[in-house]
């Protein structure tokens, strides 16, 4: 095999439902430790820093697949600053983790200083670390390192590690302490580092990298998990090409993987700078398909593939696709933003790219192309195109700001693999194509299509007076069309679960319901009848527990306001209402409404056009019996039962509790949050009735 892997070979390969090597092109990536929970793989890996000439590592990754070619990188989940007790600055090397219990563990070496264990209620993180202090540390040697963990059929959990020998200690339950004393094993012929326990219908594996240097991947049997360990031979022979390696085992939708790593991708970059390549700790992770004979044995394999393992289901490209998912990347980078777990693809100018393998776009095919887009720096696009990186071009997004860009797409029909090419100065958030089939255009909505979606809906009346439930626009009521047409909402599903199911987030207000949990860059559309020219006056009724937030105004996409400046009204239960006018002159006729979020987090309830005797509010009040939610009471009655309260960020990830006495207030809750810990921003709070609050803390 070629140890440089040309522009050309990429090509090549591009139209094969296949993996390429390496798996990971957006980060130098080693020491794989992969994990199967549900239908998906969680591939953690250690971080070779991208100027390193020896081991410069700080953090560890997470990368995702359900189909073993197209992978999702997560960022970083943890770092050697999490590790309190310990004052090493690098050194973040091989780790494995694992699920039991509601939980995720991830075990880490802490090199010179044994192997620590941390914490997190998600497989993305934040992972915290429980005991501030070793699990284990053999104080006499630097040789606790590489460990790997698992739980047996009965419940019992094997904590393994060590280089160049081999310890055993069993953990308990709880995952992050020990029971018995630590157990040193007779040498495995060849282990060096790098231990990978599992199990394989009945038989135990202990895979290893083997003697260094050149390492390769030898393994050992044994009908228990705490041996004897037979040795019998190499999964993947010692090899000049990997000086080191560390092997990563699973089984998954049917099929048997090795992970490991190699120099695959420092090797192309080199070829691209016109270098003579130069051993450099910059790896690069590799997989291959692993079988295995009659009698469990394994048998061999020569050195990773070229084109890695075959993709294992078709691509869906018909939801929201993160643009850090790819099976290929050109020069493109991701960076952490939001929740954890949540990143965006940086670094896209001109000539670089990502490739989604194995694309399945149906009979009808795709009928837009939609991008989310942010710091936008120049005018910048995003052109897709077909099977190869010169293939024909099926959509092209254009523009210059940012926000979710929508455009039509034409010719991406049956099977392909996906380039999408970029220009200009940009990061992205996702991509999304809207199927042919099931495309809705866009329209007005009311609530009798939640029952009959043929149902005909009266157009909300842009008028010179408010006069009655005609006038008013009832946020919730969005056009059907879809993502990209009627909305941008940045989640992937209704945070506050009620009314409408699709992404927007509807909760609950009084007897009606509002548009809330909304971030900036966010819009919403509707189809109105204007029917007075000139320019209108206008309420908008909102809620928000920030100090300020803001909106600003669009109809048929043109600006009608400048940005509407709105001040909190103290949480996001209590409402008030801006009074403003357009600043430009409607036209009489049919004509699309736009709301554009302009700050995070305002509660979005209703707008009225037109002159009002008194106030829009009350005419409101006075024609529809909806009375909006007074939110001091409710939300004090809200903390008033003893007990724990759970919090959440906004995106549903858990963040820790605190526990308040009866009869406590709003006030205390917040005050609570702040004795906690929790810095200053906004929360979603959950009382020990299951219900929930959002509130802002701090300021």
């Amino acid at each position: 095999m070629k140890n440089i892997l040309s522009v050309t070979s990429v090509l090549a390969l591009a139209g094969m439902a296949f993996a390429q090597q390496p798996i990971i092109t957006t980060n130098y990536t080693c020491d794989p430790a992969p994990y199967v929970h549900g239908d998906t793989v969680y591939l953690y890996t250690t971080h070779d820093e991208d100027n390193a000439e020896g081991f410069v590592m700080y953090d560890w990754l997470l990368h995702t697949s359900t189909d073993m070619v197209n992978w999702t990188s997560h960022g970083a989940v943890a770092s050697l600053n999490d590790i309190q007790w310990s004052t090493k600055t690098n050194g973040a090397w091989a780790e494995q983790v694992v699920f039991r219990n509601g939980k995720w563990y991830m075990y880490v070496p802490i090199h010179g200083n044994g192997i620590s264990v941390l914490v997190a209620d998600s497989p993305y993180g934040p992972f915290k670390e429980p005991l501030n202090k070793a699990l284990v540390w053999q104080r006499q040697h630097w040789n606790d390192i590489d460990p790997t963990v698992w739980v047996d059929d009965d419940g019992q959990a094997y904590l393994y590690w060590g280089n160049p020998d081999l310890y055993m200690i069993k953990l308990n339950e709880d995952m992050i302490s020990t029971s018995g004393n630590i157990v040193t094993y007779p040498k495995i012929k060849d282990y060096q580092e790098g231990p990978w326990l599992y199990k394989h219908d009945k038989h135990y594996y202990m895979a290893f990298a083997s003697t260094c240097c050149a390492e390769g991947i030898g393994y050992a049997m044994s009908d228990s998990p705490t041996g004897p360990w037979t040795y019998k031979g190499d999964i993947m022979p010692h090899s000049s090409r990997s000086n080191g390696n560390h092997p990563g085992i699973v089984d998954y939708k049917g099929k048997s993987y090795v992970f490991g790593h190699h120099y695959q991708l420092w090797h192309q970059k080199s070829d691209k700078m016109g270098l003579k390549f130069q051993h450099k700790e910059r790896r690069s992770v590799g997989v291959a398909e692993m079988k295995y004979n009659a009698d469990g044995t394994i048998q061999k394999i020569e050195w990773w593939p070229d084109n890695g393992v075959a993709q294992l289901e078709d691509f869906d490209p018909y939801k929201r696709v993160e643009a850090e998912t790819m099976s290929w990347g050109e020069e493109v980078r991701v960076r952490k933003s939001g929740a954890a777990g949540n990143t965006v693809l940086t670094n896209l100018t001109e000539g670089k790219y990502t490739k989604i393998s194995g694309v399945e776009f149906g009979d009808a095919g795709a009928e837009s192309f939609s991008a989310s887009v942010l710091s936008v720096k120049r005018a910048s696009s995003v052109t897709v195109r077909l099977d190869k990186v010169d293939g024909p071009v099926v959509a092209k997004a254009e523009f210059s700001k940012d926000g979710l860009v929508t455009v039509p797409a034409e010719g991406a029909v049956g099977k392909h693999d996906v380039f999408f090419m970029f220009a200009g100065d940009f990061e992205a958030d996702y991509w999304e194509f809207e199927d042919s089939k099931t495309a809705v255009p866009q329209g007005p909505f009311c609530k009798a299509k939640l029952n009959d979606p043929e149902a005909k809906c009266n157009l909300p009346v842009v008028g010179a007076k408010v006069e009655g439930t005609a006038n008013f626009i009832d946020f919730e009521n969005y056009d059907v069309g879809g993502a990209g047409k009627a909305y941008y909402d940045m989640d992937t599903k209704n945070q506050g679960g009620e009314y409408r199911e699709d992404r927007v987030d509807i909760v609950k207000n009084g007897d009606g319901f509002a548009v809330g949990y909304t971030q900036k860059g966010e819009w919403l559309e509707y189809t109105v009848n204007v029917q007075a020219g000139g320019k209108l006056p206008f309420e908008l009724r909102y809620a928000s527990g920030m100090d300020n937030t803001g909106v600003r105004l669009f109809m048929d996409d043109e600006p009608i306001t400048d940005t509407l400046a709105l001040t909190g009204t103290g949480d996001f239960d209590s409402y008030g209402t801006f009074k403003g006018t357009t600043t430009k002159e409607l036209t009489e006729g049919e004509h699309v409404l736009k709301v554009m979020v302009t700050s995070d987090y305002v509660n979005l309830d209703w707008i009225a056009f037109g002159e009002s005797e008194g106030s829009a509010e009350d005419i409101r009040n006075g024609t529809t019996g909806i009375v909006p939610k007074i939110a001091s009471d409710a939300a004090n009655a809200f903390a008033r039962a003893a007990g724990n309260y759970r919090v959440f960020d906004l995106m549903g990830s858990e963040l820790g509790n605190i526990r308040l006495n009866a009869g406590s207030t709003l006030t205390d809750l917040k005050a609570g949050l702040k004795t906690a810990g929790f810095g200053s921003g906004v929360y979603v709070v959950r009382n020990p009735a299951g219900k929930t609050l959002k509130l802002q803390a701090g300021k």
